[in-house]
C-alpha cells in the first residue's frame, strides 16, 4: 500500500488526460450517418482508459491519505472543512475523485448501449460524458493546488548597502544542521560493546554503544557522565532474531552545561516503516524536538539506569563438523 500511495501523483495524470480528450471524441461521435463507428471506438477507448485511471488515482489517493495521516482510520474521506484552506481543498478533491469514479460507470454504460451503425452515441452519452470529464478536470485542479500549496515564490532579495561600521559580525553556521556529523563518525569513538545486543528500549533493534574517551570509563561503571561526554548507539534492524542487513537509526547523547542533549537520526527509513514517521523517508530529531519526549524521560539525568541495559546477544552459529 505504501508503494501505491507514493505513486498517486503519477497515476492521477491518466484520468486528467482522459477528461481533456474525451469531450472531443464524444462530440465527434454525435453525427449520424455512415462512418461514425470509429468515433464510437475512440470514445469507448478513452472511457475505459479514464475509468481505469480514475480507479488507480482513487486507490492511491486513499492510500496516500492514510500514509500521511490525512484520512482517519474510521473514515473513507478526509475530515470536511469550510473555506478555501488546504483542508477544504483536500476534502473537495477527495469528494470529486470518488464522485468521478461513480459517474465513470454511468458514462461507460451510456457509451456501450446498443446503437445502429448509422447512429451517433446519443445526447445522453454526451451529457453524462461531459459531466464526467468536468469532474475529472475539477479533481485534477484540486490536486494541482494541493501539490503547489507550499510553493509560494519568494520576492527577490533587495540589496541594501551597509556601511563598514554597521556590518554585523558573521554568524557561524550550524555544522550539524542537516546531519549529526560527530554521531556519523561514531566508529572513531571507543566501542563499549564487542558485538551487538538487542535493546527493547530502542525499538527491539540490535545496538552497539560508542563513547568518547572521557565517557567510556564512566559508562562502563554506570557512573554519571562528565561534561562534554558523547555516547552514540549505532543500530541494525532485527531479522529473525539476529542482526539484519538493514541499517537502523543512530541515537546520540551529549552532556552539555544545561543537561543532556539527545539526537535521533535515520538517513533512510525503510518503506514499510514510513507510516510511523508520517510518511517521511528521513528523520533527524535533536534538542527540544517533540518526537524525543519519551527519550528525554529515560535520559533526564544523562545515562539511563545501568540495570536496564540489555545483555541479549545473538546466539553464535556452531559450524557443522
Amino acid at each position: 500500500m505504501d508503494w501505491i500511495a507514493l505513486k498517486h501523483a503519477l497515476l492521477s495524470h491518466l484520468p486528467v488526460a482522459s477528461g481533456l480528450l474525451l469531450p472531443w471524441a464524444l462530440i465527434a461521435a454525435q453525427r449520424p450517418g455512415r462512418g461514425i463507428r470509429p468515433w464510437w471506438t475512440v470514445s469507448r477507448y478513452l472511457g475505459w482508459t479514464g475509468l481505469l485511471g480514475t480507479l488507480g488515482a482513487v486507490v492511491s489517493g486513499f492510500a496516500s491519505g492514510r500514509l500521511l495521516n490525512l484520512i482517519p482510520d474510521h473514515r473513507l474521506l478526509p475530515l470536511p472543512a469550510s473555506g478555501h484552506g488546504p483542508d477544504a481543498v483536500l476534502f473537495r478533491h477527495a469528494l470529486l475523485g470518488g464522485a468521478s469514479l461513480l459517474l465513470a460507470i454511468a458514462a461507460l454504460w451510456a457509451m456501450n448501449r446498443p446503437r445502429k451503425d448509422h447512429q451517433g452515441l446519443g445526447f445522453l452519452t454526451l451529457v453524462v460524458g461531459l459531466a464526467w470529464s468536468a469532474l475529472l478536470l475539477l479533481a485534477g485542479e484540486g490536486g494541482y493546488r494541493l501539490a503547489h500549496a507550499n510553493r509560494v515564490p519568494l520576492p527577490p532579495p533587495v540589496a541594501v548597502p551597509a556601511s563598514p561600521a554597521q556590518t554585523a559580525p558573521p554568524v557561524a553556521a550550524d555544522p550539524e544542521a542537516n546531519a549529526p556529523l560527530r554521531a556519523l563518525d561514531h566508529a572513531a569513538l571507543e566501542p563499549i560493546h564487542s558485538e551487538p545486543v538487542k535493546s527493547p528500549a530502542h525499538g527491539g533493534r540490535w545496538i552497539r554503544a560508542w563513547a568518547s574517551p572521557t565517557a567510556a570509563a564512566a559508562y562502563r561503571a554506570g557512573q554519571p557522565l562528565p561534561q562534554g561526554a558523547l555516547v552514540v548507539l549505532s543500530s541494525t534492524e532485527d531479522r529473525w532474531g539476529r542482526p539484519g542487513a538493514d541499517v537502523g537509526p543512530l541515537y546520540a547523547l551529549e552532556m552539555k552545561p544545561l543537561g543532556p542533549s539527545l539526537t535521533f537520526y535515520w538517513a533512510r527509513i525503510p518503506m514499510e516503516q514510513r507510516r510511523e514517521f508520517g510518511g517521511e523517508s528521513r528523520a533527524y530529531w535533536r534538542g527540544d524536538d517533540a518526537h524525543l519526549a519519551s527519550c528525554r524521560s529515560c535520559h533526564a539525568n544523562g545515562m539511563a539506569d545501568p540495570a536496564q541495559r540489555s545483555r541479549w546477544r545473538a546466539k553464535k552459529a556452531v559450524p557443522a563438523e
